[in-house]
């Protein structure tokens, strides 16, 4: 039988400040490393989301399941999740001068063994459209709300790296 050599994440990671001509926010020793997977989704989604819309609205979110329910959010759930608020989000907006063209980028996290993961997204939207993230965050509260059974509005929170209401970034 052959033996299974263990895949080595640590060289999907970079440590330097900038990626494919971008800066990166890893940390003020350049300490915190990044995948590059999820740099390259980004990268690729902003030029998309940019070379569409003038104005493009990024905002940060993390989802996280209830303690001490017995049910962790799984990444079958967050697919759903995602599809449901783009789903919602569209229709919202079928009838205006503009398309939301809600974008995801997403992963999960396990701060330990034991833990149940949670989720950090970076959603992108035409900011034209939407110019406060607030609205995004509320429409992924209720969709976990709704997939999780549950009143609790703590498990989906706004980043405070968003500023008030997200990101902006403008063509120009």
């Amino acid at each position: 039988m052959k033996s299974l050599r263990a895949y080595d994440m640590s060289k999907d990671m970079i440590k330097e400040n900038t990626h494919r001509g971008y800066p990166i926010n890893n940390g003020n020793d350049n300490d915190l490393p990044c995948y590059t997977k999820t740099l390259d989704q980004i990268i690729d989604t902003v030029e998309y989301m940019v070379s569409k819309h003038s104005r493009v609205l990024s905002v940060r979110l993390d989802i996280h399941s209830e303690r001490y329910s017995g049910y962790a959010l799984s990444s079958e759930d967050m697919t759903r999740i995602i599809e449901n608020v783009k789903r919602q989000t569209d229709s919202r907006f079928k009838n205006g001068k503009n398309d939301p063209d809600l974008h995801v980028v997403w992963v999960s996290e396990k701060t330990t063994s034991d833990d149940n993961p949670h989720y950090h997204l970076n959603i992108f939207v035409n900011g034209n459209a939407i110019q406060n993230g607030y609205s995004i965050k509320e429409a992924f509260n209720r969709a976990v709300k709704k997939k999780l059974d549950t009143d609790n509005d703590g498990l989906v929170n706004f980043s405070s790296s968003n500023g008030k209401v997200g990101k902006r970034i403008e063509r120009n």
